[in-house]
């Protein structure tokens, strides 16, 4: 959206009248310019969230009552806003791999579809356990569609979205939105050009498609330059928009949740996954993690469920469900040599001094490998030749 000149008229003139208008008119003012501005880019999509969001604002409460199909009612309405997701992102996807045709089910997902789902699952759990008071609906249809975060996230937690709110306008407000603003227009139409494998040339592919289509001829460190370099452009790129969707919302007094902590500089895949996408993780943690934890007592498993949900959450394709499994293996091993090694002092002891970022460029180059599976395509056998032409091994020729 930001490339349109139309996403900053409205992002400004929206946000001087918001701040004109008496407080009791503002959110029912942001709401509806989100919707309609939203609903300008996808006039089918929008107006059947809207539909969704009026059934989860009204049903989610009734959880909390006691009647006998209260909690039940809430279930359905849950499964059926993924079975929704499903229809709309996965299911053409897997009809157009069986019968190598489009289908016509649909041409494209919404826009903003994931984000979307997981906010309204987030707030039908919470609510069902009671733990969201705030009950006002121009308040929830702003969190819902709220247009500077509506297509790439955050995504964004009900319970802080509410009780992070400046209701009164200051300079130094408008300052500091400008300038997360500008951090993430530099960033990405500047730094993440610069880094882009399509500018930086010595001999790098310059695309995934190049890099596939000739990859018996490249040598594994191109490979691996290649991925790197996509893995970089993937976090400015990603990040730049998360900064340009949290200084606009600050324009309107809203403090959005961080996305991002410096995830290059991590010092293993568990620190890592603290500072990449952490509010994608931590929807995981819990909605996917802890209840599998607690059915089965089993980590292990609660760590595959998770990233497997991960995986999918980013696309309906085989190289995303490897990407799942990558990551958890990862995180399963790393553990597995926690458990073992805290035992040690010398281990105890090195976590908390400087040699703990000897483990930067380690994990560094594990979540590069990870590139090979989300970022060629998505098809089963190409991700797995390109992971393995990063140690020298050829298949298919």
């Amino acid at each position: 959206m930001i490339q349109s000149p139309w996403f900053w008229l409205v992002l400004f003139g929206s946000a001087v009248a918001f701040w004109l208008l008496p407080q009791r008119f503002r959110f029912p003012f942001l709401s509806a310019t989100s919707f309609l501005y939203l609903a300008s880019l996808e006039p089918v999509g929008v107006p059947i969230f809207m539909v969704w969001t009026v059934l989860f604002f009204f049903v989610a409460p009734e959880a909390l009552r006691e009647r006998r199909y209260a909690k039940l009612a809430l279930i359905g309405l849950v499964l059926s806003i993924l079975g929704y997701l499903c229809w709309e992102k996965y299911l053409p996807v897997l009809l157009a791999a069986m019968s190598d045709a489009t289908p016509g089910v649909a041409i494209a997902a919404p826009l903003g579809i994931s984000y979307f789902t997981f906010k309204l699952i987030h707030y039908a759990v919470e609510t069902a356990r009671g733990n969201i008071k705030n009950r006002s609906l121009p308040t929830f249809f702003t969190y819902i569609f709220l247009f500077p975060i509506f297509t790439a996230g955050p995504i964004e937690r009900f319970d802080h979205f509410t009780s992070n709110l400046e209701h009164k306008f200051s300079g130094q407000m408008t300052a500091e939105a400008l300038t997360r603003i500008a951090y993430g227009l530099i960033k990405i139409m500047l730094i993440a050009k610069l880094v882009s494998p399509d500018h930086v040339g010595f001999g790098i592919p310059n695309s995934a498609e190049a890099l596939v289509s000739s990859l018996n001829d490249v040598g594994a460190l191109k490979v691996w330059a290649f991925l790197a370099l996509t893995y970089l452009y993937a976090y400015l790129d990603f990040s730049a928009y998360t900064d340009i969707a949290i200084g606009a919302s600050l324009l309107f007094g809203i403090r959005i949740m961080e996305n991002f902590r410096f995830p290059i500089l991590a010092v293993n895949i568990s620190d890592f996954w603290k500072r990449w996408h952490m509010t994608l993780a931590g929807w995981c943690q819990n909605y996917v993690y802890l209840p599998v934890l607690a059915r089965t007592r089993t980590p292990y498993l609660a760590v595959y469920a998770t990233f497997i949900a991960m995986g999918i959450w980013h696309g309906a394709a085989f190289g995303w469900l490897f990407w799942g499994l990558y990551h958890a293996s990862g995180v399963a091993l790393y553990m597995t040599w926690v458990r073992y090694a805290r035992r040690y002092e010398w281990w105890r002891a090195g976590v908390r001094s400087r040699w703990k970022y000897v483990g930067i460029p380690f994990t560094f180059a594990f979540v590069t490998g990870s590139y090979a599976f989300s970022s060629t395509g998505g098809g089963a056998f190409v991700s797995i030749q390109v992971f393995l032409a990063l140690f020298g091994i050829r298949l298919g020729g």
